[in-house]
């Protein structure tokens, strides 16, 4: 039997018939599903709640219906189990979802005869070292360091393996995964890259320099320092753009971005690619 977590966007599936289908479908094919006790109230099926982390580290796979940001959300929660993740994509663009709603049926009856694809996706660990302490960060997407909302510009240092190579001026910094490339980093102008490619993308927001705009990738066992020195005003460190930590402008302070030792697992379907979800995407009006 296969036990099945289901996380699910409340604001997307309002009335959850979506999720109502799908432990309709889990009950009639020997599937357990694990649900929120929220989500088991709403559907009256009491028998089926448990705990979050239960749902992270009893399922065999989690189905996450919502856009990216729930997915994101959800592997947070998940790497360190290494608990795949089905995404359903019921935002706009999608691009860590594997399928679509009006295939999610065709694609669990796949799952439960073929048994589980599994692909693993570099993550991001990120380091803040100030006076007196220290923080770590894991990401799937993107570490990000911006300035504040009220904040004039950030100067930050560029190292790369302790070698100096870069300032920059500007709103900040985007250090991104493969998986990331897709995301923030597109759209400050930065390449989209393969989930395969084993790099680590640097982008710079909005730069105030006529030179020195160019994304700089390196590989992923590099590891980048961003220093923060003396900086007017506050700047913050963003997770996957769901965690801030804010990073205060008064003492110094560097952040250590490097490949994590943790990966985020997906359930794939075969015949699924990168490249056949990049053509959707981009061709998507």
């Amino acid at each position: 039997m296969h036990k099945v977590g289901i996380i699910v966007n409340a604001s997307k599936d309002k009335d959850l018939a979506i999720t109502s289908s799908i432990v309709d479908f889990l009950e009639k094919n020997e599937g357990c599903p694990l649900l929120t006790e929220e989500i088991s109230n709403g559907l009256l099926k009491h028998k089926y709640a448990c705990t979050e982390d239960d749902i992270y580290n009893d399922s065999d796979f989690i189905i996450v219906l919502g856009g990216d940001g729930t997915i994101l959300s959800v592997a947070r929660e998940t790497y360190k189990s290494e608990v795949p993740i089905l995404g359903v994509n019921l935002g706009h663009l999608g691009f860590l979802a594997e399928v679509e709603v009006k295939d999610l049926f065709d694609s669990l009856r796949a799952i439960f005869k073929d048994g589980l694809n599994i692909e693993k996706r570099m993550m991001l660990s990120a380091s803040i070292i100030e006076k007196d302490s220290s923080k770590e960060f894991h990401a799937l997407n993107d570490i990000v360091i911006t300035r504040g909302t009220l904040s004039h510009l950030i100067t930050l240092n560029i190292y790369i393996n302790g070698e100096y190579v870069a300032s920059t001026n500007g709103d900040g910094l985007i250090i991104s995964t493969p998986t990331g490339s897709t995301a923030y980093s597109l759209s400050a102008g930065g390449p989209i890259v393969s989930p395969q490619l084993p790099a680590i993308v640097i982008t710079p927001i909005c730069p105030h320099s006529l030179s020195n705009r160019a994304s700089i990738a390196v590989s992923e066992d590099d590891e980048v320092k961003i220093d923060l020195l003396n900086n007017r005003g506050d700047a913050y460190l963003m997770v996957d753009g769901q965690v801030g930590y804010k990073l205060s402008g008064d003492e110094e302070k560097y952040a250590i971005i490097k490949k994590s030792k943790y990966k985020t697992s997906f359930v794939k379907l075969l015949g699924k690619t990168f490249y056949n979800v990049l053509r959707t995407k981009l061709t998507e009006k």
